[in-house]
């Protein structure tokens, strides 16, 4: 098969890797950075092109992994039937403008949070003031910097109030984009549940997971998007069948082909709330399910395209834990400082579970024979270096075996990551399945 990679989230190098380990004709693209300058992950482990158009005719599938840059361009060949497997503009909607999900949800029956969406500071901060209690603040409207997410907290309802304040006040000074909501806060347990749609609508495999978004364990440090995720296939859940269900017909609508999430709040009464829509390859989570996907890794894709579910999964949980070096998450650093370095430990036996996100090959001191000469190996060619996922019978295995892997990788500088990835679910767990929510699931 022929297959067109267009990766705009930046992220899925291993995709187009996996492709071509399974024996798949594969192009490349990758979005280049700020600069114009073409960034180098994937160099000389993938073929990669420098423009994307020339191979839309060419590719018997394309996979594009975001939604959120520049997404006009792709619209053409979405009307034209090209075949794509990944988001439209009309379905991105749906997570980028936080509104038009969050009404989506109400329009299908669905409790959905109180919110109010705010395009200047001043007048957020006058909200705040004039209610004397704290929101949750979420960027919206395609921003893509996840640090900009707040959750205050103080010693009472007020005082949390006035860290929200302060924290928006410093957005302001520091310039950053106001497009952004303010959320009720809610109580809670978070989960996430999704699945892969196309013509025919769900496939019969649905995606149950959650997400550890903040730098340092037991959630301190500030918001990176993702260090690591659980993530399990079943073919019955009940937060899908009440949150991703009702929503079927809003989907073949709008022609969605690809996956679709819904991160929740499962309230204390088991009410579950959902907060936001996500339709696109999640970071790590792709790399998660597909860690747990039988056979080719790109034929399913095909057949999702046209309406046909093939996939078959394993069963059991997924861990996965973000790997990281530099300044990471914010990837500011000067190139130099975290390009070159030798990723030690990937074998034969273990490579099965290690993602790559930023890597290349390389030239650097390797060990040939217990000398030390110089060689051409894998290298670092960013912040966010890779992925490590293994898989388990309950959630402690599968954690303990992803750190394991974790702890044979190495490269010279710092590396960046969690040990306690799915270790909140042992209190978690008994709490949703209370309400009959994440039924089946085993810590340890």
């Amino acid at each position: 098969m022929k297959i067109l990679v267009i990766d705009t989230l930046k992220t899925c190098l291993f995709l187009a890797m996996r492709f071509e380990e399974a024996g798949h004709e594969v192009r490349y693209f990758l979005l280049p950075l700020e600069s114009g300058k073409a960034k180098p992950d994937g160099d000389g482990l993938v073929g990669k092109v420098k423009d994307w158009k020339p191979s839309m005719g060419w590719a018997d599938l394309i996979v594009i992994t975001d939604n959120s840059i520049e997404p006009e361009k792709f619209e053409p060949y979405f009307k034209s039937g090209y075949p794509i497997f990944g988001c439209n503009m009309k379905a991105a909607e749906l997570e980028l403008d936080r509104e038009a999900g969050q009404r989506v949800f109400q329009e299908n029956g669905i409790e959905v949070v109180p919110f109010k969406s705010f395009k200047d500071y001043d007048k957020a901060i006058a909200y705040v003031e004039k209610e004397k209690r704290p929101f949750v603040s979420k960027p919206w409207g395609g921003e893509t910097d996840k640090s900009l997410s707040y959750v205050p907290k103080g010693a009472t309802p007020i005082e949390a109030a006035a860290n929200l304040i302060s924290q928006l006040e410093h957005w302001k000074k520091q310039g950053l984009k106001a497009d952004f909501i303010l959320q009720e806060m809610v109580e809670g347990d978070e989960m996430a549940v999704g699945g892969w749609f196309g013509p025919h609508g769900w496939n019969k495999w649905k995606n149950e997971n959650w997400e550890e978004k903040r730098l340092m364990n037991d959630g301190f440090g500030p918001n990176t998007g993702e260090m690591g995720t659980v993530l399990r296939y079943v073919k019955k859940s009940k937060l899908f069948d009440d949150v991703c269900e009702p929503v079927t017909e809003e989907l073949l609508k709008l022609g969605y082909v690809g996956y679709v999430d819904v991160n929740c709040i499962v309230t204390k009464e088991g009410i579950p709330i959902p907060l936001e829509f996500t339709l696109r390859f999640g970071e790590p989570h792709y790399k998660l399910a597909m860690h747990m996907h039988k056979g080719d890794p790109a034929q399913w894709m095909l057949d999702l395209v046209q309406g046909k579910d093939t996939l078959e999964c394993e069963e059991g949980f997924c861990v996965g834990i973000i790997m990281g070096m530099g300044d990471y998450p914010w990837e500011k650093d000067d190139p130099i400082i975290v390009t070159g370095h030798p990723i030690r430990g990937v074998t034969e036996k273990n490579r099965g579970g290690v993602y790559f996100s930023s890597v290349k090959l390389g030239e650097a001191p390797i060990v040939v024979r217990d000398k030390i000469t110089r060689g051409e190996t894998y290298v670092s060619s960013g912040e966010y270096v890779l992925t490590v996922c293994a898989t388990g019978k309950t959630i402690k295995e599968a954690a303990e075996k992803a750190n394991e892997l974790a702890e044979e990788i190495n490269w010279p500088p710092h590396i960046t990551r969690r040990t306690d990835i799915g270790a909140r679910l042992e209190k978690g767990l008994p709490e949703l399945q209370v309400h009959g929510y994440a039924k089946g699931a085993r810590y340890g």
